[in-house]
């Protein structure tokens, strides 16, 4: 059977050996894993810049060689120690400028764990510890509001995340938009509030 030509007379592999990867700038791919156990939620204490000394779910880049479940497991491990036993994935962030650094697109897990007992700060997380989670939700017009409180590390911590339809018309999904100042780094506080209604 004769290979199929495109419209510039070039079969798939002759399109592939002269296919010029920069033509398209490229997103740079990270995964979250966001863990409520108990009545509480593992948060890592970033050891590095963006956000050095701000709470972040456990999480890293996307290697070549691996699918986003294989690396939000790995990334747990390397950061806290521990085995993941389940992965449910949540709704991409993909806010153009959401990480400081580059254009990052992130993949974001509720997950479930096998041993808690073998947590251990561990790779470029500075501590990482259970910090407890209440919250209420307060209806505000077309919005909610979840108020939501965390307790750990002789810290407590509230902050505000309105949540809300996505007004383009593109999508059926919520939006979620941190209201003021939080301790989480970047949009984890959004994340976390995703996490929190999807429970």
């Amino acid at each position: 059977m004769e290979e199929l030509r495109d419209k510039n007379g070039l079969t798939e592999s002759e399109f592939l050996a002269k296919y010029d990867v920069t033509k398209f700038e490229r997103p740079s791919v990270t995964v979250d894993i966001i863990i409520i156990k108990d009545g509480k939620v593992l948060l890592i204490k970033r050891g590095g810049h963006p956000c050095l000394g701000k709470l972040a779910f456990p999480g890293g880049f996307l290697e070549m060689t691996e699918d986003v479940y294989t690396a939000a497991a790995r990334e747990l491990m390397e950061e806290t120690c521990l085995k993941v036993k389940s992965l449910r994935q949540l709704n991409v962030a993909s806010t153009p400028n959401r990480d400081p650094r580059t254009r990052i697109i992130t993949v974001p897990f509720l997950a479930d764990i096998e041993d808690p007992t073998a947590l251990k700060a561990a790779d470029d997380a500075a501590e990482v510890a259970w910090y407890g989670i209440s919250y209420k939700t307060i209806p505000f017009g077309d919005k909610t509001i979840f108020e939501i409180a965390l307790n750990g590390n002789d810290n407590r911590y509230t902050f505000k995340v309105t949540k809300s339809k996505d007004k383009s018309g593109i999508s059926a999904d919520y939006s979620y938009k941190a209201m003021g100042e939080n301790p989480l780094a970047g949009d984890h506080a959004e994340i976390l509030a995703m996490a929190l209604d999807n429970l």
